[in-house]
């Protein structure tokens, strides 16, 4: 039996394209692209988006771990890969490099199981993460002349890469500068030896907002999916959101006023009023606390969501004008009409991040479709 989708998440690789050309415009010529997708791409599709973004120009790709490296690598893509988080093993150490995929350093352990690699006839690329004040990964600056120490003179270590990470770039600029100035010294250490590495710090809020803070190559997350790095609409600042989720109303029931709805009766009518039931619930990545707080576009109108949502499905009043019927297209995050609900704003309602929103769908009871392909 072919199952009925109860969502679908459309992807516009088109707004990625347009989101990649606006963001390396803001660089000065040469500087290099990285664009993360890891977590499956913020939601939005690890190997279609990363195709995608190699096309449109970026130098390659960040990812989280070596497993999501590997499925890249063994998909066809052949542009850089990144993996920013640990490895956890000589043998994922070894892995990297015989597939040619760049690895950071980002503990004395890491450092020491480079040491394996000595006489393997590999040759690793790796990126020496500084830790500056995320207070994460990365060794710290005085812990890098034992790392140099450690890798001089051992020919299957290549030494591509010296990077940090931006703790409060979009809360507090400031705090750019203060980590740059640990970071600085480092950089100028280190290139007095390996003169061709290339060096990157910038995220998506300081490659928008911190010119300062691109160097050689700069790292953009969020943005490339077109949301923004402030949790403000996107929009205003040349971004094109790329998720569009949506479900359809399979069920209306007509309720007489007084009655509750949903579990706990956590919602009661005020009068008679139609509730459409939604196929979706915190199961499908709905958060259960946008129960009497989310809204919802129906037609090109906004509805609220009633109720606790359930774990398959939640409600909408839709009043009494019967402008909603079984079937129609309900939109969770995206536009309809001349309206739009962004991930920014179910974040703001939730007190989260946009990406949370896009990272938590559940795409296993979804159906996801990329549309625009250049293909």
């Amino acid at each position: 039996m072919k199952n009925s989708p109860r969502s679908s998440v459309l992807i516009d690789l088109a707004a990625i394209r347009h989101n990649v050309a606006h963001l390396i415009s803001l660089l000065r010529p040469g500087t290099r692209f990285l664009v993360a997708v890891k977590a499956d791409a913020y939601g939005h599709g690890i190997l279609p988006v990363a195709k995608t973004v190699a096309k449109a120009g970026a130098y390659g790709v960040a990812v989280a771990t070596a497993e999501e490296a590997v499925a890249l690598r063994d998909a066809g893509l052949t542009s850089t890969i990144l993996v920013m988080g640990p490895l956890y093993s000589p043998d994922q150490v070894e892995e990297m490099a015989r597939r040619a995929i760049d690895f950071a350093v980002v503990s004395p352990e890491m450092t020491s199981m480079l040491r394996t690699l000595r006489g393997s006839g590999l040759r690793a690329r790796v990126h020496l993460k500084v830790d500056t004040g995320m207070n994460r990964q990365g060794l710290f600056p005085s812990q890098v002349p034992s790392f140099l120490a450690a890798i001089r003179g051992i020919p299957e270590i290549q030494l591509v890469g010296l990077m940090t990470h931006f703790a409060c770039a979009t809360e507090d600029p400031a705090s750019v500068d203060f980590q740059l100035e640990r970071f600085l010294p480092v950089v100028e250490k280190v290139r007095r030896e390996w003169p061709g590495i290339i060096v990157h710090a910038a995220n998506s809020a300081a490659t928008m907002c911190a010119p300062h803070s691109h160097f050689d190559m700069v790292r953009c997350g969020c943005a490339v999916y077109g949301m923004s790095p402030w949790q403000t609409d996107p929009l205003g600042s040349g971004l094109q959101p790329a998720l569009t989720w949506r479900s359809q109303v399979v069920l209306i029931k007509r309720v007489p006023p007084g009655e509750g709805v949903g579990y706990g009766h956590a919602f009661r009518t005020a009068q008679l009023t139609d509730i459409a039931l939604v196929p979706l619930g915190y199961g499908d990545g709905v958060f259960r606390a946008l129960g009497n707080r989310g809204e919802v576009l129906i037609n090109g109108r906004r509805y609220p969501m009633v109720g606790r949502v359930s774990m398959d499905s939640f409600g909408v009043d839709v009043g009494t004008e019967g402008r909603v019927r079984v079937g129609d297209t309900v939109t969770l995050i995206g536009a309809d009409g001349n309206d739009r609900i962004t991930a920014e704003e179910l974040a703001q309602k939730l007190d989260t991040i946009n990406y949370e929103i896009t990272c938590d769908i559940a795409l296993d009871r979804s159906e996801r479709l990329f549309i625009n392909g250049d293909d």
